[in-house]
């Protein structure tokens, strides 16, 4: 046996399957399903599970049973994240094109309806608007959401608007789900979305989807940020659409590849 082999930890291998199961498709599981899917007795599931839940990774239910990830494990992902090589090299390209153009730039990830942010840079001696670290409820209301949305399989765009409440953050904020949907489908054309003044009073932003290199799914969007008072959303259109649609094949080709999807098929 090797001495790898010899300190191999069965109980941690099993506690990271457990979590390694929630995904997209599957954001919320049981406790049956995942002592099936495992293959491990209902005890050791209740176990690892508990454990997971005592320390803030998931969350149950205590009236459907049902489990989920919890927003410690959003941070706990989007912490790895940070500390990848995969991070330093969209940091070199996020820096390079704030460097050359002095403009505001937001990467995020989209966890269900949360927009988790992985990097920002803003643009110095202008106003400037940073999306906080975790965004719910904020698909409908942001370039960077729409964009993401935008990225999706139309059924898929269909069944997220079907399931979400379109809170308005400002007068301008679209309410109606079937206008959503239309500038969702403008958006997919284009390949990059637009809010103006939907989320904050005077911010315009231009975003455009970020996909998985593997398996080409949806996944996050980039964004850049100007103020109503320095630039008008024509103005940001004709300027930087092809350079949004750019950089987010850029960046899209710098992602960690999803391979549990295309292994599973």
């Amino acid at each position: 046996m090797s001495k790898g082999k010899y300190y191999f930890s069965k109980s941690l291998e099993k506690g990271l399957k457990i979590l390694s199961l929630f995904n997209r498709d599957s954001p919320v599981m049981t406790q049956s399903q995942i002592a099936k899917t495992l293959d491990l007795n209902m005890t050791s599931t209740y176990r690892y599970i508990n454990t997971l839940v005592e320390l803030g990774y998931l969350e149950k239910d205590s009236k459907t049973k049902e489990i989920r990830p919890a927003i410690l494990c959003l941070l706990f992902c989007a912490n790895l994240m940070r500390a990848t090589d995969h991070l330093r090299l969209i940091k070199e390209v996020v820096d390079r094109i704030h460097g050359e153009k002095n403009i505001s730039i937001d990467v995020a990830f989209a966890v269900d309806d949360t927009l988790v942010r992985i990097y920002y840079r803003g643009a110095d001696e202008t106003l400037t608007y940073s999306l906080p670290d975790f965004s719910k409820n904020s698909l409908h209301n942001t370039a960077l959401g729409k964009a993401y949305l935008s990225g999706l399989p139309n059924e898929l765009i269909a069944e997220k608007i079907a399931d979400m409440d379109l809170v308005p953050k400002t007068t301008k904020t679209i309410v109606d789900k079937r206008i959503l949907f239309k500038e969702l489908k403008k958006a997919k054309a284009r390949q990059y979305a637009m809010s103006e003044e939907e989320y904050l009073p005077g911010l315009i932003t231009i975003s455009a989807p970020l996909f998985d290199p593997l398996t080409g799914k949806g996944v996050g969007a980039v964004c850049f940020d100007f103020s109503l008072l320095q630039h008008s959303a024509d103005d940001v259109k004709a300027k930087y659409g092809d350079m949004i649609r750019e950089t987010a094949r850029t960046l899209s080709e710098l992602l960690p590849p999803d391979r549990s999807r295309r292994e599973s098929k």
